[in-house]
């Protein structure tokens, strides 16, 4: 027997029970495989929304920050810049960072590291040792200390 004729056999009362209770069925599948997931889905992107928010402004503000830095001039050498090693023997290079270490790592390349310093001093170190003698920072560990302000650094600088 075919099941539209075994439908066809129900009384019309058994035909109204089975398919209220199909219709229930299918509404039950479908809040649990479609409606739930799709509204757990809207949930997750409602709260990932304000950081993705936040993201594209800070985006924004890095890509005019990259313009900025392409509009600049590029870096010129050092005038004259002196040879590393007689730096490091006349101590040249340490004036002006109080406690800064300086060790020779190749013939062109020197490690600085520090123990405590104020950041701004640190960098403004950094950019004379640039334009007076050609020096570019090529590796730099910093590691913020509790005072404000402090740092402990470590630097490979290379010479032109």
């Amino acid at each position: 027997m075919s099941l539209i004729a075994r439908w066809r056999g129900r009384s019309p009362r058994e035909r109204l029970a089975l398919g209220t209770i199909v219709l229930v069925v299918l509404a039950a599948i479908a809040y649990a495989f479609l409606w739930l997931p799709m509204e757990r889905h809207r949930a997750r992107l409602g709260a990932e929304l304000p950081a993705l928010r936040a993201s594209v402004v800070l985006m924004r503000a890095q890509a005019e920050e990259v313009k900025r830095l392409k509009a600049t001039p590029p870096r010129t050498q050092a005038a004259n810049p002196a040879p590393l090693a007689s730096l490091l023997s006349a101590g040249t290079l340490a004036q002006g960072l109080p406690g800064a270490r300086l060790a020779p790592v190749d013939g062109k390349r020197v490690r600085l590291a520090v123990d405590d310093a104020s950041w701004p001093r640190l960098v403004e170190w950094v950019s004379a040792a640039q334009s007076l003698h050609g020096l570019v920072a090529e590796r730099a560990t910093v590691e913020a200390l509790p005072a404000a302000g402090r740092v402990k650094a470590e630097l490979v600088l290379v010479a032109p």
